[in-house]
């Protein structure tokens, strides 16, 4: 039975995809959905607090929130020289993301002041505040101050939760601005002993590092590799025996480089980023013990710098339109696809959502963030909330032709089949490239008689797209109410059609076209007829 939504047919590509959801291949387990809440100190105040409800209602976090402990906010040195320390700054940030049921990545940075070996080594955030970044003058004091804040957080939150937490030491220590001049051997010392104080009160907590920058050791990996020789072969300083625990590989990926593309590619895509992924697999297969330990993709994005905006990089206004949704469906599905072929080396994501530290003077600046300065929703937000109506079990599909341009994401369940199909076109910066035919042919499962209902979801430029109403009305640099009403009314995930009813057949064919950098949920339900 053939049966087509409303749409003008285009001749230019054609893409046939075929779904069969009675051949399960696995949970659709959501590893995209992790997001770090930047800064971490945000989870303090309303903005921050209905940001993170934000991200939990797009089902954007379902894996995980990541956040600084901040172990300078904790200390509490005594008259007698000793140091305690009172977490119940990061328990109130804690609480937030547990009560959503999301577990907790957990970044132990930056130094206490009354640690440090050089208090003038210091980071300046955007808001002018600082934080030390200097190793510790007695290194059993920065062991004693971890295995402090696991003892609190397993009598706060209990050893069962615990242990779906991750924590890591320390973030991008190869760079000056992180680590007291990027000095990566003496963040080798820094973190033995953070992973002796965490695993001498928890041995089965999830620890890991080095989480290096990303465009530096695409260059460079050479402190990837000390790390990798270090945890492996080298003497740990914590303890004096040969290497260092670890359960997991930290590493922070990106589709391009300050906000623009990377190094040698004409503009950001998901591709670069793949290829910096597996380049970092590669090196780390050259270690035997090693090839089990999974790699979590700490952060990622479309490009580097979160704060450089299109006034710098005019490239960057990739981060306000379709093209950062169709971006998150194309390396999802190609992750899908490895995992089919049984690479299983990546196992969590984290969108590094960077821009919300410095002041926003205006909507669609062009950093890396999820919603703007007046709370419009971007179309990567609607990319997670599309994604999150995937149903519960991926299934077999097939495309032809298979390129990397169409990923397509079929899930069912008992009662619903869900395909996400994505036209990615990256050198279209501008979302202008050629439309795309799509014919998605889906068996029917059910052999009884049901009613059976069809919902189109798009996010194109006409559709789940804040951005191309405030260009409409002219980027307004103060948004009247009017201006506002408009925009937020057309920001949230829409539907490409009225929904409708689909005739009983053994399969259905399902024709529209995709534009440029579009991305379509198709979601059939059914109901027994017996139901009211």
């Amino acid at each position: 039975m053939k049966t087509s939504p409303t749409t003008t047919r285009s001749t230019s590509s054609l893409v046939r995809i075929s779904v069969d959801p009675v051949s399960p291949v696995g949970p659709l387990d959501p590893f995209w959905a992790g997001q770090i809440i930047h800064p971490t100190e945000r989870l303090l105040t309303e903005e921050g607090q209905s940001f993170l409800r934000l991200l939990a209602e797009k089902g954007a976090c379902r894996a995980g929130v990541r956040i600084y402990n901040q172990p300078e906010e904790a200390i509490r040195p005594g008259a007698d020289g000793q140091f305690s320390y009172d977490w119940s700054r990061f328990d109130g940030m804690a609480d937030q993301i547990a009560a959503l049921g999301c577990p907790l990545k957990v970044v132990f940075f930056a130094m206490p002041y009354e640690l440090a070996l050089d208090p003038t080594s210091e980071k300046t955030r955007p808001n002018g505040a600082k934080v030390c970044i200097s190793p510790p003058k007695d290194y059993e004091l920065w062991r004693a101050m971890c295995a402090d804040f696991m003892r609190h957080i397993m009598e706060r939150f209990g050893e069962e939760a615990i242990r779906r937490w991750s924590f890591r030491c320390w973030n991008e220590p190869d760079l000056t601005h992180f680590w007291h001049e990027g000095n990566v051997t003496e963040y080798l010392k820094l973190y033995d002993y953070f992973a002796d104080g965490v695993k001498s009160v928890c041995p089965e907590a999830r620890i890991g590092g080095p989480a290096l920058s990303a465009n530096k050791i695409y260059l460079d990996p050479a402190p990837f590799i000390q790390f990798l020789d270090h945890i492996t072969s080298g003497t740990n300083h914590a303890t004096g025996t040969p290497g260092s625990p670890i359960d997991y590989l930290g590493i922070h990926t990106y589709g391009g480089k300050s906000g623009g593309p990377g190094h040698g590619r004409d503009y950001p895509d998901s591709d670069y980023m793949l290829e910096k992924q597996f380049r970092l697999r590669d090196i780390r297969n050259r270690y035997p013990t090693l090839r089990s330990v999974p790699i979590h993709v700490e952060e990622w994005g479309e490009s580097s710098e979160g704060t450089t905006g299109i006034d710098r990089q005019p490239m960057s206004d990739i981060r306000n339109s379709e093209h950062g949704a169709a971006f998150l469906v194309n390396w999802v599905g190609r992750h899908l696809r490895l995992r089919q072929e049984g690479v299983a080396d990546f196992t969590s994501f984290t969108f590094c959502a960077s821009g919300y530290e410095i002041d926003r003077t205006r909507d669609f600046h062009g950093y890396r963030t999820l919603h703007t300065l007046n709370g419009f929703h971007k179309p990567a937000l609607n990319g997670y909330a599309l994604l999150a109506k995937c149903a519960d079990t991926q299934v077999r599909c097939q495309a032809d032709p298979d390129t990397l341009q169409y990923q397509v994401v079929a899930a069912a369940d008992m009662n619903r089949i869900t395909v996400v199909v994505g036209d990615y076109q990256p050198s279209r910066i501008q979302n202008d490239g050629p439309a795309s035919s799509v014919t998605i042919v889906v068996n029917n499962p059910w052999s009884e008689v049901v009613n059976l209902t069809l919902r189109h979801w798009r996010i194109d430029a006409n559709h789940s797209n804040a951005y191309s109403v405030f260009k409409t009305l002219g980027s307004p640099e103060t948004p009247s109410p009017e201006h506002v009403h408009a925009i937020t009314d057309r920001m949230s995930l829409e539907l490409l059609e009225p929904e409708r009813r689909l005739p009983e057949a053994a399969e259905w064919t399902l024709d529209f076209d995709l534009p440029c950098n579009g991305v379509s949920l198709i979601e059939i339900d059914r109901t027994s007829k017996e139901s009211p």
